[in-house]
């Protein structure tokens, strides 16, 4: 046996971590999604203010994630199996909402050095879209339901995988992270979006299922909204 052939493989080119699509993929599904984005938000700004319309946007600027996905795979004649839709072990799920704890109590810190300096937190600007929107269902279904799986699979199952076989996890992880908190457009949210980026992309690479994300996801929407909801309807019950 040579000298080389010792060599350990490096991570970010281990075939454990091999994907069907090319590196470039991963920024050109980066650049399509934000030209959908603003092309969606350039026609809403032109279009119709009613309610309907709102409620159309907000659907149409949550399905624009997995866009680029679809005509990638399409192109690159990859099965969505590859995306990590497959079983995973059960107790994934509690690695994941124990760093989720974990990464609320610094979410918490951060959220409450923006209150005291006088900055809306991102569960008081959701508590006002509450108020503004006479019927926010459409809201709610798209962050609790749509939000988790489209997110989750671009983000994770396309652009974390893709990262990863190039770089390895970390680097994966803090990169697609990045670009996750970045992707929403509010300097407000940028940190815990970015920390709970670090934790669902984490949860990825130990279960290498886009499930546990989704699941996880859905749970720290639904949360939120209930929250928002519950402050915005029920102000009476909330102690000064």
């Amino acid at each position: 046996m040579t000298l080389e052939a010792q060599q350990p493989v490096p991570e970010s080119e281990n075939p454990h971590y091999s994907v069907p699509w090319k590196f470039i993929d991963n920024w050109i599904g980066v650049i399509l999604l934000a030209l959908i984005q603003g092309m969606i938000a350039i026609i809403v700004l032109l279009g119709s203010k009613t309610e309907l319309a709102q409620s159309a946007a907000i659907v149409l600027l949550e399905l624009a994630y997995i866009l680029p996905v679809i005509l990638i795979l399409v192109w690159r004649h990859v099965s969505w199996k590859q995306l990590g839709f497959g079983k995973f072990e059960w107790k994934t799920l509690g690695l994941g909402c124990g760093l989720l704890v974990a990464a609320y109590t610094i979410i918490i810190v951060h959220n409450a050095l923006l209150y005291f300096m006088g900055v809306d937190t991102q569960g008081e600007k959701i508590a006002k879209m509450f108020a503004e929107l006479n019927s926010p269902f459409w809201f709610a279904i798209v962050a609790a339901v749509v939000a988790p799986f489209v997110e989750e699979t671009f983000f994770r199952g396309f652009l974390f995988q893709g990262f990863r076989a190039r770089y390895g996890w970390k680097v994966g992880m803090v990169l697609s992270s990045a670009i996750f908190a970045a992707a929403h457009l509010d300097l407000v949210v940028l940190i815990p979006t970015f920390i709970l980026g670090n934790v669902l992309a984490y949860v990825y690479h130990r279960s290498n299922s886009v499930w546990p994300g989704i699941v996880l996801h859905f749970l720290v929407n639904s949360f939120g909204l209930c929250g928002a909801y519950f402050a915005t309807h029920y102000q009476s019950f909330i102690p000064l």
